[in-house]
């Protein structure tokens, strides 16, 4: 399935004239929610999820929804709406199959003596979500692929509580991280483990064509600085770095980076399997895997961990390498920002704006994705005044105050050797005209 319309009313900070009401590009691809600290992309994930996975799941992921209505409201809800892929995601039950999208929708209502331990009540949005018990909210939906992650994307630990929703093989298992910190993925490097104990007693050799398809997923370009994942042992999964020999070392002692990208990656394949049964897959323009069933992957705060080299590409990777997946992420890098697809790069404000998210206008998207890094977080996505330091700032403002008397023929000789030592300090778009007027003054010298 695929996410057209996402809808919050008095949810969280989401009221009044920042009520949600957004239009996505209803495929696949990549969507970003960009905005301050506290601007409610966790929350925005977090009800897609919900809304996505139906009462059953949201009852499993939240065990107490106080605090989800907004302070003074009576009632808040969150509804989106969804096309299905015909041939995979399946209805059961009586009834007309919807031909169009379909609405999914769920509503809290604040209790009336919420003061004596009454916590809101949640039920399917009145109106809304009739297609929802037959379809992606079935007990063990047929399709309906969405899994959800959270920005702590750890490889091992999590308590019991947390884990034994992991395994669980249905949506409230796809989305546990989403809601739990203290969830692992350490599922996904299990199941390839357990592939590799399979393949060696596989009479009908499936096991091992599914270990290698995976290996060979994770082997492409996946982790960076020329390293690669080699194989997977008893142990788990190990590294190597080109042009080395030996056994390589452990995943689990690598950076936070390797493991947390290593183990998201692997667990959406692990979870695709387990929705489909199997993998789709086809090869990529440069020999890579490229893993082709549909459906939704929510990720928070996705350049969690990651050095801005791999916030550049891990867009672009995670794109071509599940192609017919919608990924929406939220983020605060203008790098992740710039592999946004056209319709997908959102702004949330800040609570103090009191201004609606919206899609950003197609001048700020140009702006943001052909432009550069400083551009994206000059703009009004991010709304950073400077890309300087206040010291460096402090010695431009410096700076320009000299050049001003250099140009009007006023500085002093000690004024123009310090301007010419703040010149060769900073390095800026001023550096170029430092050194046009150091060569004049050189010149009349």
């Amino acid at each position: 399935m695929y996410v057209t319309r996402v809808q919050l009313r008095n949810i969280k900070g989401f009221s009044g004239k920042r009520t949600v009401d957004l239009a996505l590009p209803g495929g696949s691809g990549w969507t970003v929610l960009a905005g301050r600290n506290s601007s409610g992309k966790s929350t925005v994930l977090q009800a897609i999820a919900l809304a996505l996975g139906g009462p059953a799941v949201a009852r499993a992921l939240v065990t107490d929804f106080t605090g989800w209505i907004t302070h003074g409201a009576k009632k808040g809800d969150a509804e989106v709406h969804v096309t299905s892929q015909p041939g995979l995601d399946g209805f059961v039950g009586p009834g007309n199959t919807p031909l169009d999208e379909i609405s999914l929708g769920l509503q809290w209502t604040r209790p009336v003596e919420e003061h004596r331990g009454q916590r809101p009540v949640m039920e399917p949005l009145g109106g809304k979500g009739k297609s929802g018990p037959r379809g992606p909210w079935t007990e063990n939906p047929i399709g309906w692929f969405c899994a959800g992650y959270g920005p702590f994307r750890r490889l091992t630990g999590g308590s019991s509580e947390a884990q034994r929703l992991m395994v669980n093989q249905g949506p409230s298992g796809r989305l546990a991280t989403l809601f739990h910190e203290d969830a692992s993925l350490a599922e996904g490097v299990a199941w390839l483990v357990d592939l590799r104990l399979r393949a060696y007693e596989d009479k009908h050799g499936v096991a091992g064509p599914l270990l290698w398809t995976v290996l060979d997923l994770l082997r492409d370009g996946l982790l960076p600085d020329r390293y690669q994942i080699k194989r997977v042992t008893a142990d788990g999964l190990w590294v190597v770095e080109d042009g080395h020999k030996g056994p390589g070392f452990p995943l689990q002692e690598m950076s936070d980076g390797y493991r947390t990208v290593a183990a998201l990656v692997l667990d959406i394949v692990r979870q695709i399997h387990g929705c489909y049964g199997h993998l789709d897959t086809a090869p990529t323009a440069g020999g890579g895997v490229a893993v082709l069933q549909p459906g939704v992957v929510l990720i928070d705060e996705v350049d969690a961990h990651l050095h801005v080299t791999w916030q550049r590409k891990i867009g672009d990777w995670l794109r071509e390498h599940f192609p017919n997946i919608q990924f929406i992420v939220s983020s605060h890098s203008p790098y992740i920002c710039q592999a946004a697809d056209e319709g997908g790069l959102i702004r949330l404000s800040g609570v103090d704006e009191q201004q609606a998210p919206e899609v950003v206008a197609e001048d700020l998207y140009r702006r943001v994705v052909y432009g550069s890094g400083d551009d994206a977080v000059l703009s009004e996505l991010f709304g950073l005044e400077t890309p300087y330091s206040g010291r460096a700032e402090q010695h431009r403002q410096r700076l320009v105050a000299l050049e001003r008397k250099v140009y009007a023929e006023t500085a002093t000789p000690e004024e123009i050797v310090e301007y010419q030592e703040l010149g060769s300090l900073l390095t800026s778009s001023l550096e170029s005209r430092v050194a046009e007027v150091s060569a004049r003054l050189e010149q009349e010298r």
